[in-house]
């Protein structure tokens, strides 16, 4: 009985280590799904986890082109706040807001400094600043 007892311990234990777990994006950069998460987002580049930009905030130079990747497995969109970053974003790959289904990356090209909030209309919560100085 105490094999069985220690045997259903031990499943259980696996079981909660594994199951635990998201996709929160705090100290450390967080996780990130694909090859677009944690740590290893490329310079310049905003990469998706399911739920989270990652970083959740950049600061690049004038005249950058930023990116931004989605290899989460989920569909996301970056929606800017308000006409300010609409029209700063300019065209790269297209102009404005860009919907960003999974595999699919965008690129927007910044010469105006300032702060720029965007976020995706599919995940609340989902909140990222782009600054260009």
């Amino acid at each position: 009985m105490r094999k069985i007892s220690g045997l259903f311990g031990a499943l259980t234990l696996l079981v909660a280590m594994t199951s635990c777990g998201g996709d929160s994006a705090g100290p450390g950069g967080g996780g990130g799904g694909g090859g677009g998460g944690g740590g290893n987002c490329p310079a310049n580049t905003f990469c998706m986890g399911s739920s989270s930009f990652i970083p959740s905030s950049r600061t690049v130079t004038a005249g950058t082109t930023v990116t931004w990747a989605n290899d989460s497995g989920v569909d996301h969109n970056a929606t800017w706040d308000n006409a300010t970053g609409r029209s700063a974003a300019l065209a790269g790959d297209g102009t404005g807001d860009m919907t960003l289904n999974n595999g699919n990356t965008h690129m927007r090209l910044f010469n105006t400094p300032g702060s720029y909030g965007f976020h995706c209309t599919i995940h609340a919560g989902m909140n990222g600043t782009l600054t260009v100085q």
